[in-house]
């Protein structure tokens, strides 16, 4: 039992692929059957809050309480932007949607570290600003994407969709640069305690702005897909994603207090959490369940998810021998 305890805590992506093997089976169980097509549509729909959740996790590893809820704002002006910039041509709007979502960033990591407000409020505020520009252009803006990015974004590569196939690059890119580069060292430690990093000569500044960046970059990038496979851009069309996002970050073994990531835990998390609202949807239309449980047990299971997170980050005070004797 120990040994089993201490590989849980060693590898925390263990917890989402248990959880989601778990509601596979839950989902088989309801339905009365074991069909892997559910896996595979589950980790198509699950794609946007797999985006925001490893959005979320650099931010969040960056320390300080630090948290991006300005993220649905982002994803939905970055959408706008898709749309209308891709109609002159696909390649260049697709980027400059994406250097949008970075530019939020930007400003949000500027307001958290020069401004020095607190990355929640700092985030809320920005968030209403990039919510503004929305309702100001969106008159003004092309609604409908480009129909051959459709297309592409939409298609399988055999069971798997291009959409899936994102989220692994994605994912493998995030992968090198937090684990294999000197930014993701510098990014661990100063998530732990930027002060003490800023003493030992660590850029903490320079760190946690890009770790904004590189969130606002993945919003970006959400927003451009998302306007694609829902047919266009609409203004509440990131909020569905935020509370599964949040959840697939702390779920996947990324720690509240800052310092500790998982890229795999988050993505996986992010299926878990796809296949949990799946496998809601089908006990509430097979045994007539009343409206509102989904929203209560995902809201639970995010709740114990944070307390989960917040007691596991905070560091364990180990007496020795002589100290008790």
């Amino acid at each position: 039992m120990t040994r089993a305890t201490d590989y849980l805590r060693r590898h925390p992506a263990a917890w989402p692929i248990l959880g989601a093997l778990l509601f596979y089976l839950l989902i088989g169980g309801v339905t009365g059957s074991f069909d892997p097509t559910v896996v595979f549509t589950g980790a198509r729909l699950a794609t946007f809050a797999a985006l925001l959740g490893l959005a979320q996790m650099v931010v969040v590893t960056s320390g300080d309480g630090a948290i991006d809820l300005s993220q649905i704002y982002i994803l939905t002006l970055c959408a706008f932007a898709s749309t209308t910039l891709m109609d002159a041509d696909p390649v260049l709007g697709f980027v400059l949607a994406v250097l949008l979502g970075a530019l939020c960033g930007l400003v949000n990591g500027l307001v958290n570290v020069v401004v020095r407000v607190p990355a929640m409020v700092a985030t809320l505020a920005t968030g209403y600003i990039f919510f503004t520009a929305v309702l100001v252009g969106s008159a003004h803006m092309k609604v409908l994407p480009d129909p051959g990015f459709v297309r592409f974004v939409t298609r399988d590569v055999g069971p798997v969709s291009v959409q899936t196939l994102v989220v692994v690059v994605v994912a493998a890119g995030l992968g090198v640069l937090l684990y294999r580069s000197p930014y993701g060292k510098q990014l661990h430690a100063v998530g732990q305690n930027r002060t003490a990093a800023t003493l030992a000569g660590l850029p903490s500044r320079r760190v946690v702005v890009t770790a904004f960046v590189i969130g606002g970059a993945l919003c970006g990038l959400a927003g451009v897909l998302a306007a694609a496979v829902m047919g266009g851009a609409f203004q509440d069309m990131g909020l569905a994603y935020f509370l599964p996002s949040v959840a697939a970050t702390f779920v996947g073994g990324t720690a509240a207090s800052g310092g500790r990531s998982n890229v795999l835990g988050v993505a996986v998390g992010a299926l878990m959490m796809t296949l949990m609202s799946s496998f809601l949807n089908t006990a509430e239309s097979t045994y007539h369940l009343p409206s509102g449980v989904k929203q209560l047990v995902m809201g639970a299971f995010l709740v114990s998810i944070l307390l989960l997170s917040v007691s596991a980050g905070k560091p364990r005070v180990r007496r020795s021998r002589l100290a008790t004797a």
